[in-house]
């Protein structure tokens, strides 16, 4: 809807091009509407012009920026509205509470917002303590919320249109066990770590006394300039000093102190932004679990910004998550998880190549050599293939030789090259052996017939006598054995 500055009636804008329309709001910062619109003849689109509002999803939103764009015989206009909360920088509280006195966050609201003619409300939802303030006044709206977010840096402005709430950080925050997962859930998370703006030592000032020595240039102090450090962030990450801190509102060492450790930036800043597959309405300070499961980043992230499509399905809603000490924590956590998983998966890459460089070298010592035989009949007739004798070259313990000691194969004579056809051809040489009959005493066989009758004549020994020829006279004589005593006979005659 749409009303002009000074109309009374709210009419509908359906002029709008849906896909341009986004709603944006950023913590204490951003709160506004952009979209671009066509002239349709509308009353609607007539109204559209500065200082016009734009009513959207229950909020007032005030043209800041309206312009006009003629081209193609079209008229178009861009239009950026912001929230009618800042409006409140149109309040101005002329009157000054001199001195430092001690403040909550209500008395400042009050001070500034009571009785305005614009019709401005305040509430403060959550705990903050009381600060000391000097010469509160003589600003604008703007200015106290400034002022307010300075004095306490853990308020979040957060307007209910010109309601102005006032929370702590943990007030604002609520889970509703909604979570964020990588490629479920969005399509890209950018995680920004950024150490530039580390503070972690600063010199503080405080209020400087009246001197009694007008011609003194001297400064008198109610307590000494001093340094204020977080050590913790010292050791971690080396001494980062900021500027120094002047506040005439302090008089006191230990309230100073406690102020500006609340201004040190002791931990490099984590902002995370998400590309949100889907296109609901965030809702702004919420809580979700956030988790990219490819490294086991798991954390809570709290939703800071955002850029909301609400007319246009096709575009995701883009989402700004904080940088909270314990984002940061859960980050360098997981940073250093994901270290040491590299550190190890090298670690175990280095032994892999350690035990394949061992492999190889084990396997190139357990190569085969020999020397070469050149000496052998069978070289010297086919010198075509060379031969060797097989020796390894180094120690081997598998086959338990010593380096260049020699060895010999178990083969089958299938296996030996040119064997079968060496063979073969020395049978072809052999002349054929002719076949034989058996033998008989009237048949030659393998030996005559009479050599037959005359092995068959022998008689199987033991023997009772033997003949036996003299050799001079060639007489016959009968050798035998009779009760143990050696008989001769000549002629077979006993002698």
């Amino acid at each position: 809807m749409v009303k002009g500055l000074h109309s009374t009636l709210q009419e509908p804008l359906n002029c709008i091009l849906w896909n341009t329309f986004e709603s944006d709001w950023e913590l204490n910062a951003t709160y506004q509407l952009q979209f671009t619109c066509y002239d349709d003849q509308s009353v609607g689109y007539s109204l559209i012009d500065s200082e016009s509002s734009i009513f959207f999803d229950g909020q007032e939103y005030i043209v800041k920026q309206c312009l006009p764009d003629f081209s193609g015989g079209i008229e178009i206009k861009q239009v950026v509205a912001i929230h009618v909360y800042n409006e409140v920088q149109r309040v101005r509280q002329y009157k000054i509470k001199t001195g430092t006195l001690t403040y909550s966050v209500s008395d400042v609201l009050s001070f500034y917002l009571s009785g305005n003619a614009m019709g401005f409300t305040y509430a403060v939802v959550g705990s903050f303590a009381k600060a000391q303030l000097t010469d509160l006044g003589n600003e604008s709206g703007k200015d106290m919320l400034s002022k307010v977010i300075s004095t306490w840096p853990d308020a979040v402005i957060f307007p209910d249109n010109k309601k102005i709430n006032v929370y702590s950080l943990a007030a604002f925050t609520k889970n509703y066990g909604a979570r964020i997962d990588y490629l479920r859930d969005t399509t890209e998370i950018k995680l920004t770590y950024d150490s530039t703006n580390i503070v972690n030592q600063v010199k503080v000032f405080g209020k400087t006394r009246d001197s009694d020595n007008e011609n003194s240039d001297i400064q008198e102090y109610y307590f000494p300039p001093h340094f204020v450090t977080n050590q913790e962030s010292v050791n971690k990450w080396g001494l980062h000093q900021g500027e120094d801190i002047s506040d005439e509102r302090f008089t006191d060492s230990a309230a100073i102190d406690k102020y500006a450790l609340t201004q040190l930036t002791p931990e490099p800043s984590l902002t995370i932004d998400a590309t949100y597959s889907e296109t609901d309405k965030p809702i702004a300070g919420e809580q979700r679990r956030l988790e990219i499961r490819k490294t086991g980043y798991v954390t809570n992230v709290q939703v800071m910004a955002y850029v909301w499509y609400p007319f246009d399905k096709t575009q995701p809603t883009q989402l700004t998550l904080n940088n909270t000490a314990k984002t940061i924590l859960d980050y360098q956590k997981n940073t250093n998880n994901q270290l040491n998983k590299a550190i190890a998966d090298q670690k175990k890459l280095s032994n892999g190549i350690l035990v394949a460089k061992q492999t190889a070298s084990k396997a190139f010592n357990s190569r085969l050599t020999g020397m070469p035989v050149v000496t052998t009949k069978r070289m010297q007739r086919d010198a075509t293939l060379p031969a060797f004798t097989l020796m390894v070259p180094d120690d081997n313990a598998e086959m338990g030789l010593a380096k260049g000691q020699t060895f010999h194969v178990t083969t089958r004579v299938d296996l030996v090259d040119g064997l079968e056809t060496f063979v073969d051809d020395k049978i072809s040489e052999i002349p054929e052996i002719p076949e034989y009959k058996p033998v008989t005493p009237t048949t030659d066989g393998l030996m005559s017939a009479a050599d037959k009758v005359k092995l068959d004549a022998l008689k199987i020994e033991p023997l009772t006598s033997i003949q036996m020829k003299d050799a001079v006279s060639g007489s016959i004589y009968q050798l035998a054995v009779e009760n143990g005593d050696i008989k001769l006979t000549k002629g077979g005659t006993k002698e």
